[in-house]
């Protein structure tokens, strides 16, 4: 988005106002009642029930921060908005924000900034306990999101020929992953692991697909849990980035127990470059994690190779799931080839 001034700590300090503002005009539909029109304030807060002082001062707003342009007094998408916020388009992502700025994860990244970097992390569980209702949160909300990588996903595994039939998805949410590898063959099933109320989400999702009872869930805390053995692959899509390396290195361990002998284990994540500053969005991730987590970070490609060899598990492959900011990393088996 557009600064709001020049001054970047003037922007800075008033970042919330783009959040602010991009979520009142989803709620209200904004995006999508402009669509391909060119509409004034007054058609836009007849169109969404608003008032004219409102629905003008957030449409200039949003003129600012390069969601909407104004030509004489009239308003129409901006290329991006068109693309990503707008609902017709196949690229909408407008639900995330549900869960980006959900009560839950906002509080824990505002109440007390010094607090979490003076200690190193978000006190207690955070947003890792069994009973927050954000996780149901970002399973509905990340989908448009997730989608595109869970087809990366499996267009990886067209690429490299692989066929599994018995499937686990571990902290599966929304359960996308597990499903479109599952849409490659008809005689794959999955077991997707994930608290009780968010495996509720992945259930819809899978009957959507129509995988019927070839979609069977275990609920639960994954470390707690008891995986069960001989899968061909083992998905772990964002999941690990929540841990410290010992988490990490626990959860590769149960992986390589499960798996059969030829099987694959996919990390899936964001990574930032060794330098960690960049490219931006992987290198800001490790800031929510320290926010949100106890000792989550973003970790690099190199660092997953050094925890997965220490699980006993060896790095065969890797892609960038573009045009997301997500990497898959392939492990197997040590000296398994």
């Amino acid at each position: 988005m557009n600064p709001i001034s020049a001054n970047p700590v003037y922007d800075v300090c008033l970042s919330y106002q783009k959040t602010a503002a991009m979520n009142a005009a989803i709620k209200l539909d904004i995006f999508t009642t402009i669509g391909e029109q060119r509409l004034s304030a007054d058609q836009i807060a007849k169109a969404v029930d608003g008032s004219l002082r409102g629905v003008r001062i957030l449409c200039d707003f949003l003129c600012v921060i390069g969601l909407l342009d104004k030509d004489t007094g009239i308003y129409k998408l901006s290329d991006d908005a068109k693309r990503f916020l707008d609902r017709s388009s196949p690229y909408c992502l407008s639900d995330i924000i549900d869960f980006f700025a959900a009560p839950e994860t906002v509080s824990l990244v505002m109440s007390d900034p010094s607090s979490y970097v003076k200690t190193g992390g978000a006190s207690g569980l955070a947003n890792l306990s069994s009973d927050n209702p954000v996780w149901v949160k970002y399973a509905q909300a990340m989908v448009p999101f997730a989608s595109v990588e869970a087809k990366r996903t499996a267009a990886y595994l067209s690429k490299r020929a692989m066929h599994p039939l018995n499937v686990l998805d571990v902290a599966a949410g929304h359960g996308l992953f597990g499903i479109e590898v599952a849409k490659l063959r008809g005689d794959a099933s999955v077991t997707a692991i994930d608290w009780a109320n968010v495996l509720e989400v992945a259930k819809k999702n899978a009957d959507s697909a129509c995988l019927g009872n070839r979609y069977k869930t275990i609920s639960g805390d994954a470390f707690e849990l008891d995986w069960g053995n001989n899968y061909d692959l083992i998905l772990l899509p964002n999941i690990l980035h929540h841990f410290d390396p010992d988490g990490c290195v626990h959860l590769l361990v149960k992986a390589r127990q499960s798996l059969c002998a030829k099987g694959s284990v996919f990390v899936i994540d964001m990574m930032p470059n060794p330098d960690r500053v960049s490219p931006p969005e992987q290198a800001a991730f490790a800031f929510l994690m320290l926010a949100t987590t106890p000792k989550g970070d973003a970790y690099t490609c190199a660092e997953y190779e050094t925890m997965a060899k220490a699980a006993g598990l060896t790095l065969i492959d890797s892609m960038r799931l573009l045009p997301t900011p997500q990497t898959l990393l392939e492990f197997r088996i040590e000296n398994m080839e």
